[in-house]
């Protein structure tokens, strides 16, 4: 069967699925039709291409700045200041990574937010002004906050395996670094909160410069926002590595600095973030929308088949393809000597392919696209993590490909979901129709995380055993990595219920019809998921109730 036709027979049985009434007074529906003038190329509402460098819309590239450099810095600093410094263990690790992407699973809220609740009535400045505050305020709390010592007080007992340690060596090893983290983990948690805040604001603007745009260019306002941001992430992430790279993190400088100073540096760069997000942004200020209609026209959009089956496709496939193990941040500490400013050079050059579909793949198609990206990074991302388990090549320099290829699926992932949503935002829901599809994408990592610490509980991949090396903790990274890769290529079954490209996409809206049972069945599990994962994760950072199994401990 030729795959164009799939999904057009994947759908509910007659007595669930209602047809669409073109002639129907939805609000969504009404704005989905392209505007009848032939001289706009399909364009979805009226409207230009804005410059991007005028004064209306030079805070806009600003804002894209500041989330790039917070988005850029803030996860850069775990690998060297958590692992490195306090060395927690890997299910602390990866649970900390997923906290602090924890805010964009909130997206949906705050797309509710700036549509519905318009301040002085502006629905997006105040909101981000807001964002910046709170994200400024957690930069100031961090920067006042001493680290204390680091876990290898002499950083030359790194190197040393535990069964080789001395007395001397146990007495002056900081047993009780771990603890720390969990203090600098929220508080960046938190300062996501604001920053994210302020991403989402943003984000509806550009989903209206974009519906502007013909179709044929439509993305081309997305695509920069997104250099922008891109660039200023490369800027933080080089930033973190430069300062970061001192032997107390695990790198080879005779100097850095400490986690306070470069929150300071933060800090300072934020703050004329703010008034610029006020003067330099143009916004109409527009009235107090009906609450209780715009959720009964969200939820007649969740009923909408092109909707739901985007929901689907983007949660369980972000979700299975996003199953990792959590070996991986001390197999790249103890086994491969990772130094933080070759992990942050890493990340540049992960961050620039994981712009590639963005840049050069808006026509492409995202079926193909996906099992294309994904197929390459398992084939590359075995080779390199199968020669590392079992010490055949373990080098720092062949590490390299691993974690740069992984930044293509995402990159799939990303452009689809920004795109999608300006196939499907109405004229007054951008936020939340923006907020929803990539806040699914979001929920997915924290879900895939609470999976990867089930599955990998049993194996007891501790640091310890990380550290000793020996065959029977090789055997079990190997299991859990293989059983990563069979998720991966698992979540391609939901390919069938992707739009292959844009006019796809309008099509199915235009013609799916729509089920109630779907939208709820729909509802109710994103919101098992949110609550969840939610739970699982911020069990799992915490001490006292790490050791629950349903956090990925071995039980209590």
């Amino acid at each position: 069967m030729d795959k164009g036709d799939i999904i057009d027979r994947v759908s509910l049985s007659s007595d669930t699925v209602q047809s669409m009434d073109l002639e129907s007074e939805n609000h969504f529906e009404e704005q989905k039709s392209p505007i009848s003038s032939g001289t706009n190329g399909g364009a979805l509402r009226e409207g230009s291409a804005p410059n991007l460098l005028s004064k209306d819309c030079v805070g806009l590239l600003v804002q894209y700045a500041a989330i790039g450099l917070i988005y850029g810095v803030l996860p850069s600093t775990t690998y060297p200041f958590l692992q490195n410094y306090f060395n927690v263990s890997g299910p602390q690790m990866i649970t900390a990574d997923t906290l602090l992407f924890l805010p964009w699973s909130f997206k949906c809220f705050y797309g509710i937010l700036s549509d519905c609740v318009p301040l002085w009535g502006y629905r997006r400045r105040p909101w981000m002004v807001i964002g910046w505050i709170i994200c400024l305020s957690m930069l100031i709390i961090m920067a006042c906050m001493p680290a204390g010592d680091p876990y290898y007080t002499v950083s030359a007992d790194r190197d040393i395996k535990p069964a080789d340690y001395t007395p001397e060596i146990k007495a002056r090893i900081n047993s009780t670094a771990a603890s720390q983290a969990t203090k600098y983990v929220m508080l960046m948690c938190f300062a996501g909160v604001g920053y994210v805040l302020a991403d989402v604001c943003a984000d509806s603007i550009v989903v209206e410069f974009a519906q502007g745009e013909p179709l044929e260019s439509r993305g081309k306002t997305q695509s920069a926002m997104y250099a922008v941001r891109t660039v200023f992430v490369i800027t933080g992430q080089l930033l973190t590595g430069l300062c970061f790279n001192g032997e107390e993190y695990g790198g080879d400088f005779g100097f850095s600095l400490t986690f306070s100073q470069l929150m300071i540096i933060l800090a300072v760069l934020l703050v004329p973030v703010i008034p610029m997000t006020w003067f330099f942004i143009k916004e109409e200020t527009k009235p107090r929308v009906n609450f209780m209609l715009y959720i009964r026209e969200l939820w007649e959009l969740i009923q909408k088949r092109v909707v739901y089956q985007v929901i689907l496709f983007t949660f369980f496939h972000s979700m299975l393809s996003q199953i990792s193990y959590t070996a991986s941040s001390p197999v790249q500490s103890y086994l491969v000597g990772f130094t933080p400013l070759n992990a942050s050079i890493n990340n540049i050059l992960g961050t620039i392919l994981f712009m590639v579909p963005s840049s050069w793949g808006q026509q492409w198609d995202w079926r193909w696209m996906v099992v294309f990206t994904g197929a390459l990074v398992t084939v590359v991302d075995g080779v390199t993590a199968f020669v590392t388990i079992w010490d055949v090549v373990r080098s720092q320099w062949f590490w390299f490909g691993m974690p740069i290829a992984a930044q293509l699926p995402y990159g799939d992932s990303f452009v689809v979901s920004s795109f999608l949503v300006v196939e499907l935002s109405g004229t007054g829901n951008e936020g939340v129709v923006y907020g929803l599809i990539t806040m699914v994408s979001n929920l997915a990592l924290p879900f895939a995380t609470a999976m990867t610490l089930l599955i990998d509980q049993p194996f007891n991949l501790t640091t310890e055993r990380i550290q000793t090396d020996d065959k029977s903790i090789r055997m079990d990274i190997t299991y859990v990595v293989i059983i990563m890769y069979a998720m991966t290529v698992f979540s391609w079954i939901f390919l069938i219920f992707l739009p292959r490209q844009k006019e796809e996409t309008q099509a199915l809206l235009r013609t799916g019809g729509s089920s109630k049972m779907m939208g709820a069945i729909t509802v109710a599990y994103l919101t098992f998921a949110f609550v969840w994962s939610v739970m699982t994760n911020i069990m799992a950072i915490f001490h006292s109730t790490s050791c629950l199994i349903i956090a990925g401990g071995s039980g209590c």
